[in-house]
């Protein structure tokens, strides 16, 4: 005997008595303060908390600490950033050499 299918459930009309539409909760967008913590900075970033709290130790980083709490600027980090990108791309000219 051949398998029957299942059938669609029957469409439900949206009228008076139905429910109304209520769409899924979306997560919350995260507040973008002056300061975020080094699990937030290690996210953005995408690299290991562990890499992040090596890096919150070195001299020169934009980081501060509130109570016991180590927080990192935002733009701090970016300058930072940025200043590694520029002593990167510095490090790696190579001096041309003059024909004779």
């Amino acid at each position: 005997m051949p398998r029957k299918t299942p059938s669609p459930p029957p469409r439900q009309l949206y009228n008076s008595r139905a429910l109304p539409y209520i769409p899924e909760p979306q997560e919350k967008p995260k507040y973008r303060g002056m300061a975020m913590s080094v699990e937030d900075m290690a996210e953005e970033l995408a690299i290991g908390r562990n890499v992040a709290y090596e890096l919150v130790q070195q001299p020169g980083f934009p980081s501060f600490m509130i109570g016991r709490r180590v927080l990192v600027s935002r733009k701090g980090l970016q300058d930072w950033i940025d200043a590694q990108c520029k002593k990167g791309s510095d490090a790696s000219l190579i001096p041309e050499v003059s024909e004779p």
